[in-house]
């Protein structure tokens, strides 16, 4: 038997459940993108102090530490609190369907989901695939 209490904690998980708009996820690829440049900048200018820099020339590592570095990010930031510095930026959050928070598992699932090629342009769509095959939402936070 459901008490009022658990009546106002779903009317709440309805209410807080109201997806991110098209102009904010947009803003969120912009702002994560810069926020991915600047940090496989600061990854290659480690690697050439440690000596590597000659590695970057090799266009196979050099994919290789952007992949990572793009991984990483995401996954790292979307794990822990389900916010980018995109969607800290714009007031959202990442969950699943039922509004939970995302594990680092469906974060993960999620940055690799990214990885495939046109997969930016299913934004255009209703849902990002990088939402519908994780069944995570955005949402305002």
């Amino acid at each position: 038997m459901e008490t009022k209490e658990d009546l106002l904690i779903d009317l709440e998980s309805e209410i807080s459940m109201e997806h991110a708009t098209r102009w904010q996820r947009l803003a969120n690829f912009i702002i994560d993108y810069i926020v991915y440049y600047a940090l496989s900048f600061v990854a290659g200018m480690l690697l050439a102090i440690m000596g590597m820099a000659e590695l970057l020339t090799n266009k196979m590592f050099a994919y290789l530490v952007a992949i990572v570095v793009f991984v990483l990010y995401y996954s790292l930031a979307e794990g822990t609190s389900g916010r980018t510095v995109g969607k800290l930026i714009t007031g959202t959050k990442v969950v699943k369907e039922d509004g939970s928070s995302v594990t680092f598992g469906d974060a993960l699932k999620r940055s690799l989901s990214r990885l495939v090629p046109f997969e930016p342009f299913s934004a255009l769509g209703y849902s990002p695939w990088h939402d519908r095959w994780t069944d995570t939402y955005v949402v305002k936070k």
